[in-house]
């Protein structure tokens, strides 16, 4: 599990979280972004 670190709501439908994730981290590249979908028991 990632700790979040800062939540923006940006509109009612759209929340920007900043989250700790190290290995995520480390093998991003440029320009590329993570979509987090949830269920309704996340």
């Amino acid at each position: 599990m990632y700790k979040i670190l800062k939540k923006e709501v940006l509109n009612p439908t759209v929340t920007k979280l900043v989250v700790e994730a190290p290995f995520v981290a480390k093998h991003a590249k440029a320009g590329q972004f993570i979509i987090l979908r949830v269920d309704k028991d996340s």
